[in-house]
């Protein structure tokens, strides 16, 4: 998935970015398109009318790699005049390739990116290409990030409370271009809050590269909890949502304080992987799955109104016909509402590139096809649990033909009739039907 922002065009000094992959590359969209709002570039609507296109890149697997190169050569296609910018995890992996690309005048990887203006060329049409990568292997605090301004006029955003990963997942190579973990310490995350509040969001999605281990590097065992703890008491945000939290990071307290709180949303997003002891281990994932079934169980003790998601690699080296069978039986069973699902892609310098049993590509493509069928099961089974409900909706700045959009605390689209509500606000709603992508409901008010 692309996602572009749009506000009003001005060739002479305006920016056009394009984000691929996860939310925490959303988030560091914004803050660079702050940084070039305080220098005072417009951002552009469309790639044609902008000066320098920048691209957010990914590399989670071969083909957001692929991914990122394309849409660089598609950019110079499109507007051969714009100085182009490649940012992020695929930059800082892949500096030599981005920068052979036509039109690219930079490279900056993770953490450059994050002071982009300390590395950009003063002349953006010398064609020499500046590269700097690096800077996030020698990175041991967090960083800076996106200001408010540019968020005015929105009902939700992300906040990144934390970044890079010390885990290391055989299959995973995020850590060696994103740095070692590290968190924003609890004072300024309740200060950002705060802001984010007065300039009109009702609610928040923190968000990291491992979210699980929050405060780790600040000497708190139990970081993500303490930090939700201190936000209930020291904010007045309406809504916190926690983005994916890892499994092993699900403790029974961290449950008991979402549970007992009327702002925190009862949602996680866990990124399980598998379903089957042999291949977490393989995985080098710090669960089993009789862990996972205890965080359902312990979830639905404490209130009934959970919504789970998850990720899930299918094809790891190793993933026989009856581990995957495992992973498809225990879904099924769960009480999980989405999945994303994604074919393993080995990346070099991961362990798990060393693997030799692999799985044939067809298999890992027919694999996909059967759990991408069972979320379309999931995802109906829980929306139609919800009809007749009610439920309370986060209005948002989301327009849909004559519907408008806002989601539940437990993430589930809710569409009503247009004009029925001010964004920002939470309604009460009555479950009424099922809609394309997810219900349909009408005020109580």
């Amino acid at each position: 998935m692309v996602l572009v922002h749009h506000v009003i065009p001005d060739r002479r000094r305006s920016v056009y970015i394009a984000t691929l992959g996860c939310k925490l590359n959303q988030y560091e969209s914004e803050a660079i398109l702050g940084q070039f709002r305080a220098v005072g570039y417009q951002v552009a609507e469309d790639a044609e009318s902008a000066a320098v296109c920048i691209v957010n890149t990914c590399s989670v697997t071969g083909i957001a790699d692929r991914k990122s190169r394309s849409l660089l050569r598609s950019l110079h296609r499109r507007n051969p005049a714009a100085a182009l910018i490649a940012v992020g995890c695929t930059a800082e992996k892949s500096a030599a390739d981005l920068s052979a690309i036509d039109g690219v005048r930079a490279v900056l990887g993770t953490r450059e990116k994050e002071h982009l203006f300390d590395f950009l060329p003063t002349d953006m049409d010398v064609q020499d290409v500046a590269v700097h990568v690096g800077e996030a292997h020698a990175t041991t605090v967090f960083a800076e990030g996106q200001s408010v301004a540019g968020l005015l006029g929105r009902t939700r955003c992300f906040l990144k409370i934390q970044d890079g990963c010390s885990q290391k997942c055989t299959y995973c190579v995020i850590p060696q271009l994103r740095g070692q973990g590290r968190s924003l310490p609890v004072h300024h995350v309740v200060d950002r809050i705060r802001k984010l509040y007065a300039a009109g969001i009702a609610e928040v999605v923190l968000t990291g590269v491992a979210l699980g281990t929050y405060g780790t590097d600040l000497g708190m065992p139990d970081g993500l909890t303490d930090l939700l703890s201190v936000l209930t008491k020291e904010s007045d945000l309406p809504r916190i949502r926690l983005g994916s939290v890892e499994p092993w990071a699900v403790t029974d307290r961290l449950l008991e304080v979402m549970a007992d709180s009327d702002r925190i949303c009862p949602h996680l997003h866990l990124p399980l992987q598998s379903a089957n002891d042999v291949i977490l281990h393989r995985m080098n994932r710090r669960y089993t799955v009789a862990r996972i079934h205890r965080i359902f169980e312990q979830a639905f003790t404490l209130r009934n109104d959970w919504g789970f998601g998850s990720d899930i690699i299918v094809g790891f080296p190793g993933e026989s016909r009856n581990h995957f069978i495992d992973t498809q039986h225990f879904v099924a069973e769960s009480p999980l509402s989405y999945l994303h699902v994604f074919p393993f892609s080995m990346r070099p310098g991961t362990p798990a590139a060393h693997l030799t049993d692999t799985v044939p590509d067809q298999e890992k493509r027919d694999r996909v096809t059967e759990l991408r069928t069972l979320d379309k099961t999931l995802r109906h089974r829980f929306r139609e649990a919800h009809i007749g409900t009610h439920q309370h909706v986060l209005l948002e700045n989301r327009r849909n033909g004559k519907w408008t959009a806002g989601h539940t605390a437990n993430y589930l689209d809710v569409f009503l009739e247009a004009g029925c509500g001010r964004d920002g606000t939470v309604v009460e709603v009555l479950i009424t039907g099922l809609h394309t992508n997810g219900v349909t409901g009408r005020l109580t008010q």
